[in-house]
């Protein structure tokens, strides 16, 4: 038997993460945790910590130049990393940007990225205190940074999900992915749907109110935000938990909008709810006996609308029940960089 190189292809992006995981920490200090969840945590400093979280948008592959205004990639790259902060409770308060930039590209796109980044930094008071330039051969690439802030007793965390405890997200699933087939040519529909669902893929907006008051309330044991889909990322809680999961078909929260592309072109809406990714929802666990007092406290805020789309498991892995009653094991299905699919 030969032996061979195995690629980053075939272990995945997460794989890839889980391999360097260990023996990154050379220190304690101030270190409350590191890889492994949405943002770094670092302190106590008094009764509060810092959280750090970083992204890239690589041209080719979370953008094409031609498919989304620059102004609206500006905001969007922002957003994804806001939504990060939000994912742990916090309040975003600084971001950085660095960029690595073709020499032919004209400096009004830059711009107008910029422009739409500084928008969605003024909406969340968030300032922008600097980055670098880079030349780039190939595309154009955004890496963003984001450093908040939160009460020490307030941060949820991915790994505090037990059995027993309901799911829900803040708000539909799904129609980042029914924008993107839009994008691509993919499906077609009617011109209002249309510019909804391309609006929710380019133009996602990150929960942070929602996050602090599920923070706030002491209610909630995990949290995660949606970026790789449904399935991806409650996989991610169930791993860090230690758990299972079951998800309510008929629960799953799917938009009018989508429904509709969907019928006309004779696919699955819930295939998209559960494994398209970018929709930046909340995903919470919250313990059964606070159901009741969680519900209401969004009861009362016609900002955000929760639903409830499953339970934690004993044991692990991932099922969908079915109206009927029925059940079936799933595959954590979501988007992974290196394998490039879902």
């Amino acid at each position: 038997m030969t032996n061979r190189e195995i690629s980053i292809g075939e272990v995945g992006e997460f794989g890839f993460i889980r391999s360097i995981q260990e023996g990154c920490h050379f220190s304690k200090d101030r270190l409350i945790r590191g890889i492994g969840d949405d943002c770094a945590v670092i302190g106590p400093y008094g009764d509060r910590v810092m959280l750090v979280t970083t992204d890239l948008l690589v041209e080719g592959v979370h953008f094409m130049l031609d498919k989304i205004p620059p102004e609206q990639l500006g905001q969007k790259a922002a957003a994804v990393n806001l939504s990060d902060i939000a994912a742990m409770g916090g309040k975003a308060l600084h971001l950085f940007s660095s960029l690595a930039i073709p020499p032919t590209m004209p400096v009004k796109i830059l711009r107008a990225i910029y422009h739409g980044l500084k928008a969605m930094c003024s909406r969340h008071r968030v300032n922008i205190l600097g980055g670098d330039t880079s030349a780039s051969k190939e595309g154009l690439t955004i890496s963003v940074s984001v450093i908040g802030e939160a009460l020490k007793d307030e941060v949820i965390y991915r790994d505090g999900a037990r059995p027993g405890d309901d799911i829900y997200v803040t708000g539909t699933l799904g129609d980042a992915m029914g924008g993107l087939k839009l994008i691509m040519e993919e499906v077609s529909g009617p011109e209002t749907v249309t510019r909804r669902l391309i609006n929710a893929h380019n133009l996602p907006e990150p929960h942070l109110e929602a996050g602090r008051v599920i923070a706030r309330s002491h209610l909630a044991s995990a949290m995660i935000d949606l970026s790789d889909g449904l399935l991806s990322d409650l996989r991610h809680i169930c791993e860090a938990s230690g758990v299972g999961a079951i998800l309510f078909k008929e629960n799953l929260p799917v938009s009018e909008d989508l429904r509709l592309l969907a019928a006309e072109n004779a696919m699955d809406p819930f295939e998209w709810a559960l494994s398209g990714g970018e929709d930046y929802r909340l995903l919470v666990t919250v313990p059964r006996e606070n159901k009741g007092t969680f519900q209401a406290i969004f009861s009362d805020n016609a900002s955000w609308k929760i639903y409830r789309i499953g339970r934690i498991t004993k044991g692990e892995g991932l099922k969908l029940r079915h109206p009927d009653g029925s059940q079936e094991q799933i595959e954590a299905a979501g988007w992974d960089h290196f394998t490039m699919a879902h």
